[in-house]
């Protein structure tokens, strides 16, 4: 509404300012210019209101999640590390995944569907059964027993959007513990969460405290800001035998071809 009428006012003064012949304009009351230049201005600021406090639409908030999408029949895998200590180095299909230090995740990538993966750690390929299906995302969780890596694959499904809300995903990966998530001191979000699996719900878009519990171990994570459309994904580990709570905004790379 603010951006019609900033535009039928600007269209006035334009009509106002060509219509009025130059002779006329030598006899221009001051009080006439001063109200105009006082709409001109009050239509600007108008305009600029408008399109800063404009929404975002449906498709401008799931794109973080689905970039550019690749052709029908991908999968979209990402990896989660369990290292302690510096981040190995990764490669999916020959190319590198970078992985985000603060929270030892990678964003989604798309590769072939019904196609063995190919991961490497370190250079040294580790993964030989992975099979993401077609239009499945899929959570890769990479861990180290001595020397060597173990791959372990969490099936999220296919993907859903609900423009009006966000979505949570929780991942426990606490081998030996069932894990619950609540809001701190408030109602509890996802229980009885096994190991090396994934809960997920549409929320509200809210920022919260978050607390997560295992064999009475308890971790904390604040909930950032979400707004509708966003996808939010959660990791409850362990961290030089402490329980480690983490959490990143779901994005997808751009696709390319490889």
């Amino acid at each position: 509404m603010s951006a019609l009428i900033s535009a039928r006012l600007i269209e006035w003064y334009v009509w106002v300012r060509s219509t009025t012949p130059n002779s006329s304009m030598a006899n221009f009351s001051p009080s006439r210019g001063r109200l105009c230049l006082r709409l001109f201005s009050l239509a600007a600021l108008l305009m600029s209101l408008s399109i800063a406090m404009a929404p975002r639409s449906q498709g401008q908030e799931i794109g973080r999640l689905y970039a550019t999408r690749p052709p029908p029949g991908y999968a979209f895998i990402r990896v989660a590390t369990l290292s302690n200590g510096d981040f190995p180095h990764i490669e999916v299909n020959s190319a590198d995944l970078p992985i985000n230090e603060a929270t030892g995740l990678s964003a989604y990538r798309a590769v072939p569907g019904n196609q063995p993966l190919n991961l490497a750690v370190n250079g040294s390929t580790i993964s030989k059964d992975v099979v993401p299906g077609a239009e499945t995302y899929l959570t890769l969780v990479i861990s180290r027993t001595n020397s060597t890596w173990n791959v372990q694959s969490i099936d999220e499904g296919q993907s859903s959007s609900d423009g009006l809300k966000a979505k949570l995903r929780f991942f426990n990966l606490v081998p030996g513990c069932t894990a619950t998530l609540k809001i701190a001191d408030g109602p509890t979000i996802f229980q009885q969460a096994p190991f090396a699996s994934v809960q997920s719900r549409t929320i509200n878009p809210v920022t919260a405290k978050l607390e997560a519990s295992c064999n009475e171990a308890n971790a904390p994570l604040t909930l950032p800001q979400l707004r509708a459309g966003d996808y939010y994904s959660i990791f409850l580990r362990t961290d030089s035998e402490r329980l480690r709570l983490t959490g990143q905004l779901d994005e997808t790379e751009p696709y390319r071809e490889r």
